[in-house]
């Protein structure tokens, strides 16, 4: 029995090493375009800077280590087509340019994400860089290690644009950030994105947003960025403008594509075709809150893909289910931790809820504790049934309050099963109540007013 997985990084080495210890004679294969099969990509901004010493850090693992398992990993390798009907492959090797046909008993397609790179005029000129893999780190080294570049502009204000801004920044760049909505942290509520920006530009970072670049300006190399009625200079660009899935292959060997854009699969990570698995960020599924479809490309996500994905392949039966996301994420900005779980205010409201929201300054530890900080916690919960939807923090201790919503959404709690519940108390460590508590709290009031106010229309 002979397995192909078709991509690495996080979901695919994930899918071939759980394959092998499901079946200790299975025949696997993994082929990788970049040199690196098993990376860390959410570390790439913290490589530019230093905080992470040195590219190896982020290598994960070896073609030798896979080879220690009886897993044979092709780098520098592309699979240009699926033969479904012979279970073929049409294989390039990048170091030759010379093609090879290769056989699947089962397949996994774990493409991933490439960063989206806006068509804009002058996009060509050296010195504008995507940050996706480590060859696009390496590049960016390289270019700053010859050019010595002053100043930098980011575009884009989500997780990786963010990220790059403060780490540039920390090299002793002067950083402006475009972002063409009227905010950054457009996947959060108004009220973080406003802290985002008040944090960023504490540090130094010059903020553009509601601007669109319209064109690259320089001879040979990047020397400015024009847009709107400003022309800032730059001698370094880099994208962060997200990421979109790569379905290409997948598509044209008849997957089905799901609403959002990405490979739609069932519970056991199969596609529609006999036989073909996917797994990570080329694929769609289930946002467990709102029940929809959901493309949600994070590292965590897309391991716990790749394990249920290798189980089903390998056992060539529905073994092991993946059950949807909640959409959590977290990332930081200088001494800023952002996060979220569940669904904003808007994509609550998209996906058809009527909402009821609280938000609570509160500090991380009891207030008369030396080293107290503060941190911003909302709560969001469906109108009808005080169910919570969602939460968003930003500020100290974010990560564990997230944590808390993440594991009450999983188990579908109300808002008033949050203002009772049993959560650990020490002064180093929070507040007698909970930031948690303190919100779900407000909203009990809010919804107490509310069924007051309809007794008395009524």
């Amino acid at each position: 029995m002979r397995l192909v997985i078709v991509g690495g990084v996080a979901a695919g080495t994930k899918a071939a090493s759980r394959a092998r210890r499901v079946d200790s004679l299975m025949e696997i294969t993994v082929y990788q375009e970049e040199p690196e099969p098993s990376i860390s990509e959410c570390g790439l901004p913290y490589l530019l800077s230093g905080m992470v010493e040195g590219r190896d850090r982020l290598v994960a693992r070896t073609p030798e280590k896979f080879a220690e398992q009886d897993i044979e990993v092709r780098v520098r390798h592309r699979v240009e087509k699926i033969y479904p009907g012979t279970r073929k492959l049409s294989v390039r090797d990048l170091a030759t340019n010379e093609t090879f046909e290769d056989s699947y008993d089962r397949l996994v397609v774990a493409t991933g994400a490439g960063a989206v790179m806006p068509p804009i005029p002058g996009a060509d000129l050296d010195g504008i860089f995507g940050l996706r893999f480590l060859t696009d780190a390496d590049e960016v080294l390289d270019y700053i290690r010859d050019h010595s570049p002053g100043k930098a502009v980011v575009v884009g204000g989500g997780y990786i644009g963010l990220e790059v801004a403060e780490n540039l920044c920390r090299i002793g760049m002067k950083v402006a950030l475009v972002e063409g909505a009227d905010r950054v942290a457009l996947a959060y509520g108004p009220e973080v994105s406003e802290k985002v920006e008040a944090e960023l530009e504490r540090n130094g970072v010059d903020i553009f947003t509601g601007e669109k670049v319209e064109r690259f300006v320089g001879d040979g190399h990047i020397r400015a960025v024009k847009f709107g009625d400003e022309e800032i200079e730059a001698d370094l660009v880099i994208f962060g403008v997200g990421v979109k899935p790569s379905i290409e292959l997948a598509r044209d060997a008849g997957v089905e594509i799901g609403a959002t854009g990405a490979i739609r699969v069932d519970r056991h990570m199969k596609t529609n075709v006999p036989d073909v698995w996917a797994a990570g960020d080329c694929v769609e599924t289930t946002n467990l809150v709102s029940g929809g479809p959901a493309w949600v490309p994070l590292g965590d996500t897309a391991n716990q893909m790749g394990r249920v994905a290798g189980t089903n392949a390998a056992a060539g039966d529905d073994v092991l289910e993946f059950p949807g996301v909640l959409g959590t994420g977290i990332f930081k900005v200088y001494d800023l931790g952002v996060g979220k779980t569940g669904l904003s205010e808007k994509e609550a409201e998209a996906a058809g809820y009527e909402t009821v929201s609280a938000g609570v300054e509160a500090r991380d530890r009891a207030g008369y504790y030396p080293g107290a900080g503060k941190v911003f916690l909302k709560l969001i919960a469906d109108a009808d049934t005080g169910r919570l939807l969602g939460a968003e923090s930003a500020g100290s201790g974010a990560d564990k309050l997230v944590d808390i919503c993440a594991t009450a959404l999983w188990g579908r709690f109300s808002y008033l099963d949050l203002v009772n519940i049993d959560l650990a108390y020490s002064p180093p460590f929070g507040p007698a109540l909970s930031p948690v508590i303190q919100a779900a709290t407000i909203l009990s009031g809010q919804f107490d007013r509310a069924r007051e106010g309809t007794r008395v229309t009524e």
